[in-house]
């Protein structure tokens, strides 16, 4: 569902009703035979669906976006009395976080669904969108759109939003865009992927994780880590090498720090005065500093709320 007159019953549960009023377009989505190929007859219904994450005009930008990080979403909806009035983007939400101004209202920074900022409309049109609708409809639809609202088929309520980065991950996580193999039995399929964990166990036995064993040692017998497999635990003179764990750490560090580096970005992008000195410009397309604040807004995607306490700001 794109637009119209949502009526929202309380905007912190989240619970929208779909748009009575507004008419739905009669012309069909045009769909090009690419997505159709690649889509095939999946529907809405394959997706995960979670409820949108809603604030009031009247909330703070620090509010909007303490909502986004603890649901992990891209996009906040704006509520006014009960009507859908607009949006608000993550990057908007961070780019404000490093110029100071949590304090200020979500609505000064909002995207209406029609209309302008200061006067929001809506859309005298919507198009329905529910579980049963295909996937390859709903990518040509996000292509022109930021976001679309999944409503029941009737419809009466809102049931979660969907973006473009949601379809890539699901094309992803499904291979959608993998060659496809042959079908062979059961017990081939096991042997190949029997095949794939001895050739990455037989790669770990030349590698020298960046973690030293003293700190993977240390820290997997805090947790009450034992294991006994020799695939994973490789005796070395004095401790026991967990090389596929080591590796593994080294990943979620290295996503950490690329989250990081982005927060950075956008903050050096959207702050105050960075074109008044001289030389300024060049010297932030080849220098970032990252600081904690960089670093506990890219642990919050992950659940961990590093943030500096309230006594010591």
């Amino acid at each position: 569902m794109s637009g119209g007159d949502t009526v929202m019953r309380d905007a912190n549960e989240g619970i929208l009703h779909a748009p009575k009023r507004a008419k739905a377009p009669k012309d069909a989505i045009k769909v090009p035979p690419a997505l159709r190929a690649r889509w095939r007859d999946l529907t809405v219904a394959q997706l995960p669906h979670l409820p949108p994450v809603c604030v009031a005009p009247s909330a703070t930008i620090q509010a909007a976006l303490q909502s986004a990080r603890e649901r992990h979403t891209q996009y906040v909806l704006i509520v006014d009395n009960g009507w859908l009035r607009g949006y608000v983007d993550m990057i908007d939400l961070v780019a404000q976080e490093t110029q100071g101004s949590l304090d200020d209202p979500v609505s000064n920074i909002q995207q209406p669904l029609a209309g302008t900022r200061r006067a929001p409309r809506f859309p005298t049109t919507y198009r329905v969108i529910h579980r049963g609708t295909p996937l390859a409809e709903v990518a040509a639809f996000l292509s022109t759109a930021p976001f679309a609202l999944v409503t029941d088929a009737a419809p009466r309520h809102v049931e979660s939003i969907l973006t473009a980065h949601d379809l890539e991950r699901y094309a992803e996580v499904a291979q959608l865009d993998a060659p496809a193999a042959p079908i062979g039995s059961r017990f081939e399929e096991e042997s190949r992927r029997d095949r794939s964990l001895v050739d990455v166990l037989q790669a770990l036995d030349g590698y020298a994780p960046l973690i030293p064993d003293e700190v993977s040692d240390y820290y997997l017998e805090r947790a009450g880590f034992q294991c006994d497999d020799v695939r994973l635990c490789v005796a070395s003179t004095h401790h026991p090498r967990k090389r596929l764990l080591a590796l593994a750490t080294e990943k979620f560090v290295a996503d950490i720090a690329s989250d990081a580096f982005q927060y950075a970005r956008i903050r050096t992008n959207a702050g105050p005065g960075r074109s008044s000195r001289p030389g300024a410009a060049g010297r932030d397309r080849t220098r970032t500093v990252l600081t904690m604040e960089d670093l506990s807004a890219a642990l919050g995607e992950y659940g961990i709320d590093a943030r500096r306490a309230e006594t010591f700001r």
